[in-house]
């Protein structure tokens, strides 16, 4: 018997196919070292952790490029890479940004196949720790006026059934820091969630459990 598993990884999501799962001991699922550990997560609250996983976790790097161009028309440059992926025999990623166009794919390791199909990437036959990289443009650059930008990224989260999987997430931004500068970042910083800045760059890295959504403001300098 098979059960379908639906990953959350907004603004893309991934449709699985698994054999059927028993779900044990939820409290467990960190601290178990096994091969065949149980996929055990949250029902959705966002929870932070500290250290580096002892185990395989999905890892999802999202990088963004804001250009000069990017202010007028909101268009950003995507690189995206999905690493650790499960072992299964077809994969479905479909990207659900407002705005994407020259969806393409770069990169991929233990995958038979992969095409690009609309919206969405078309996977089959991936292999233990298969990753997969590709490039798109997105418009998530939003201006409220007077030099003022905001860009929303999320929320990221891996779903399985009713519950969440732990997901690492590296996420970095790159912009023209002569035309903005780095305003704020929600959620701030804390244990768990790794914000490092300079000028014209973020980086963002986390492992979490939930629902994260990250909101960017920028202004203009001086």
């Amino acid at each position: 018997m098979h059960i379908k598993a639906v990953y959350l990884l907004l603004p893309l999501v991934l449709l699985m196919h698994y054999p059927a799962i028993a779900l044990e001991d939820p409290e467990a699922w960190l601290d178990d070292e096994s091969d065949n550990r149980t996929l055990l997560v949250n029902e959705g609250r966002l929870k932070f952790h500290s250290g580096i996983p002892n185990h395989r976790v999905l890892q999802t790097s999202n990088w963004l490029t804001v250009s000069p161009e990017s202010l007028q028309s909101g268009w950003v440059a995507l690189y995206q890479c999905q690493r650790n992926l499960d072992p299964v025999a077809a994969v479905e990623i479909v990207y659900r940004y407002e705005g994407i166009r020259n969806l393409r794919v770069i990169s991929s390791r233990r995958i038979d196949h992969a095409r690009v199909e609309q919206n969405s990437v078309q996977m089959v036959q991936v292999h233990e720790g298969g990753e997969i990289c590709v490039e798109a443009e997105v418009q998530v650059l939003k201006t409220s006026g007077e030099g003022n930008y905001s860009l929303k990224s999320g929320p990221f989260h891996r779903r399985f059934l009713d519950g969440y999987y732990p997901l690492q997430l590296d996420y970095r931004i790159r912009w023209p820091a002569e035309r903005l500068q780095l305003e704020s970042v929600e959620p701030e910083r804390q244990e768990g969630f790794s914000i490092r800045e300079q000028p014209g760059e973020l980086t963002i890295n986390t492992l979490f459990e939930g629902k994260l959504t990250l909101m960017i403001h920028f202004g203009t300098p001086g």
